[in-house]
């Protein structure tokens, strides 16, 4: 399989995972994802294009207003079929107070060659892991970021329900009995997406993401997943310790995010 063929059934996983526990409202250009309950999350209200109308940006900009601004969400948040497009719409989107994100797809075959933390035991939520302790990590890596309550208890939320109906695992690593990181795995015929990895602050620079992401290949490989797929912030540093893991770039999915304004 060619990494075109690869990065299209990455895009395929992200739109499945985009419809989950939504309202999708198809346009001439892309579609809506309308999250009435979720108004300060992103990922549950957002624009996929699909290729930019003839208007330009003006038209999905008025198409996302009119859906949105009833909903209560305040920012608006778009991702691109075609990363070179967004690309060549940058200076538009920049003109409207937009700034870009990007995200990297990562594949790999078969388990990485590392060294693990032996320390660090992997369980799963719901069987041998208490859902508490994923959330707690969540919690952390939220207030690390500055997000409020509310957008954490919103984010859970969604979360919680689109792995229920994609039929992601969620797992907790553990480090010397303390939970020490997350990790889920989505597993569907002979691919398998690695999803929510975070290492709590306190455990950080022990081997416990690599450890995470060693056993979560193991267990798609046991799932009989023969791709193992992720994506990755363009701009932040995880991408470079998922190339020593042997992970390779296969595409990118480009968008735009402008903030809600301040209360005045």
């Amino acid at each position: 399989m060619d990494t075109r063929e690869l990065f299209r059934v990455m895009l395929d996983f992200e739109r499945a995972w985009l419809e989950a526990g939504v309202t999708v409202l198809p346009r001439p250009w892309g579609t809506l994802f309308r999250g009435e309950p979720y108004p300060l999350i992103y990922v549950a209200n957002l624009a996929r294009v699909d290729r930019l109308p003839p208007e330009g940006p003006a038209r999905v900009l008025e198409d996302m207003d009119e859906v949105f601004r009833a909903a209560g969400v305040r920012f608006r948040s778009l991702v691109f079929e075609d990363a070179t497009e967004a690309y060549e719409a940058q200076a538009a989107f920049a003109a409207e107070g937009f700034r870009p994100t990007a995200e990297v797809g990562m594949a790999r075959v078969g388990l990485p060659t590392c060294i693990v933390n032996p320390d660090v035991e992997i369980r799963e939520v719901g069987r041998d892991a208490p859902a508490e302790d994923f959330r707690g990590i969540s919690k952390a890596i939220d207030d690390e970021s500055g997000y409020s309550d509310d957008v954490h208890r919103q984010f859970t939320t969604i979360a919680s329900a689109r792995a229920a109906a994609v039929g992601m695992r969620d797992y907790v690593a553990y480090l010397k009995g303390e939970p020490a990181g997350t990790v889920s795995v989505w597993p569907r015929g002979r691919f398998a997406v690695i999803d929510n990895v975070a290492t709590h602050p306190r455990f950080r620079m022990k081997g416990v993401g690599r450890t995470m992401i060693f056993e979560a290949c193991n267990r798609a490989i046991q799932e009989r997943c023969e791709y193992i797929l992720l994506f990755a912030n363009l701009f932040e540093t995880p991408q470079v310790m998922y190339k020593t893991l042997g992970f390779e770039p296969i595409g990118e999915m480009r968008g735009f995010f402008r903030a809600a304004p301040n209360p005045s």
